[in-house]
């Protein structure tokens, strides 16, 4: 028994440290999101906010962004992010994404937890930019 939970164990590691999102299409919405996200997992705060629309941003200075943005994900948190669907509508895109963990405890194994995030983006000198998303882009 005590070899079958280490062994639990040990897979349940390799899956988590090994697990790695494809990268999208590049100049797509969807990719514009995946960038996003990943600006904000490696804390690079800059590089997240270049990604915001401009009218976004006459509303959000990069300072107040910078204070706040790591309110939107939480590194230890986020494993894997994986597109669930894209919809262009009038030309705005609506990215749904999906985040998903893998929590190990010993001796009860893995669970994986996933959640859902949409984003709006437009495009703004042909680039896709997000005006919207399915929680606050924190500002003061």
């Amino acid at each position: 028994m005590l070899a079958f939970i280490l062994t639990l164990i040990v897979v349940s590691i390799y899956i988590a440290m090994t697990r790695q999102s494809e990268p999208l299409k590049e100049g797509s919405p969807e990719r514009t999101v995946q960038i996003y996200i990943d600006n904000i997992l490696k804390d690079e705060p800059l590089k997240a906010y270049e990604l915001i629309s401009e009218d976004i941003k006459d509303n959000c200075l990069y300072t107040e962004f910078n204070n706040t943005f790591h309110h939107s994900y939480n590194r230890s948190e986020v494993e894997t992010t994986n597109l669930v669907k894209v919809e262009i509508v009038d030309g705005e895109a609506i990215v749904t994404v999906e985040t998903s963990s893998i929590e190990t405890s010993i001796p009860l194994g893995s669970t994986e937890r996933k959640s859902r995030h949409t984003y709006v983006l437009v495009k703004e000198d042909m680039e896709w930019k997000i005006v919207e998303t399915s929680f606050p882009i924190y500002c003061s």
